[in-house]
């Protein structure tokens, strides 16, 4: 579980990673995608229509802490139906983990993907 001290998640894909959501994880994100994730009106499309294109860069773009040689194509393959609620949770909870508390010391929801991609 992450945390305010630790905000990396773990997920098992090809082998145990740790999806950060920092600053150059939304960098990444955006020079794939066009999309500034820090506009509040893109993070609530996202959370309701993400693509398996954004899904597959958002993905990638936080495990880039770990391994700056990953590919999109490589993070894709670890990518199918049968994980793809697992790893928009595991997203959802990076995000959370790396977001700024709301007033009163809540942590602040943001969710990215509530469903599964469309496609």
């Amino acid at each position: 579980m992450a945390s305010k001290t630790n905000p990396k998640v773990k997920i098992i894909l090809d082998k145990e990673r740790y999806l950060f959501f920092d600053l150059n994880a939304m960098v990444a994100f955006e020079e794939q995608t066009g999309i500034n994730i820090l506009n509040p009106a893109v993070q609530q499309q996202l959370a309701l229509d993400m693509t398996p294109k954004q899904l597959r860069a958002f993905l990638w773009a936080c495990l880039l802490h770990e391994d700056s040689e990953l590919t999109l194509e490589q993070v894709g393959s670890w990518l199918h139906g049968g994980n793809a609620d697992t790893i928009t949770k595991s997203i959802n909870e990076a995000v959370t983990a790396a977001s700024p508390e709301a007033k009163g010391g809540k942590e602040k929801k943001v969710p990215l993907a509530r469903n599964r991609p469309r496609g």
